[in-house]
């Protein structure tokens, strides 16, 4: 794996990508935003990404206990150093879209654009990291140049024909990804921990498309 070093401490330049990929996911989200809503909602709904950005941090990094107790009782400094990997950054995920949707139902956002704006977030994250990976990481390139193309595809429709951008549209795109996603990681040669079977990763996906397959037609407030 590629890693960057910065000072004394080593850090994989995915994280890096992924980093990055938060970021310029939320300049694509703030332009979507501009285009498509009243401006009082800008920064209600900016605000509430950035908030749940912090708290999935928080999971990230505080995965590391549930992972790995030992080290962390042994080191506490080492919650500053190291974070659960892969396993901790699924944990992170799950932890952030829960918090989103929870704050999010507090507010005066509609379920509509609720659930279009972390959407289209989401997939604008996933298209950036899979383009950036293309270009600067040496492995899994076919995953990357596939993910990257297809996420991409779905955020520039969602960008100019938001209109069309309906709830079973939504989760239709979703369990494609999930399907891709997993046929992509069974090719694909894994060192990820096993969880009856499948990886965290994987877990993930399969929940994504049970989560999807629910929602695909329930009626929500407008």
């Amino acid at each position: 794996m590629q890693v960057i070093q910065m000072g004394s401490i080593a850090v994989l330049l995915k994280w890096l990508l992924l980093g990055a990929a938060l970021f310029i996911g939320l300049a694509i989200l703030k332009l979507w935003l501009r285009r498509t809503q009243e401006k009082i909602l800008h920064k209600q709904v900016i605000d509430l990404f950035f908030n749940s950005l912090f708290f999935g941090f928080i999971c990230w990094k505080g995965s590391l206990f549930i992972i790995d107790p030992v080290l962390v009782i042994k080191s506490p400094l080492s919650l500053l150093y190291f974070t659960g990997g892969t396993t901790g950054l699924v944990l992170a995920v799950v932890g952030s879209i829960i918090f989103y949707f929870f704050k999010a139902n507090k507010s005066n956002i509609t379920d509509r654009l609720i659930l279009q704006s972390g959407f289209l977030y989401s997939f604008a994250v996933i298209g950036v990291y899979h383009l950036l990976a293309t270009l600067l990481l040496e492995e899994q390139k076919l995953n990357h140049i596939i993910s990257g193309l297809y996420t991409f595809a779905i955020v520039i429709f969602a960008f100019w024909k938001h209109q069309m951008v309906t709830q079973q549209r939504i989760f239709s795109s979703l369990i494609l990804f999930s399907f891709l996603s997993l046929s992509l990681s069974f090719i694909q040669l894994s060192v990820e921990r096993k969880i009856w079977l499948f990886s965290a990763q994987q877990w993930f996906f399969v929940v994504l498309i049970i989560v999807s397959l629910i929602f695909w037609d329930k009626k929500s407030k407008s």
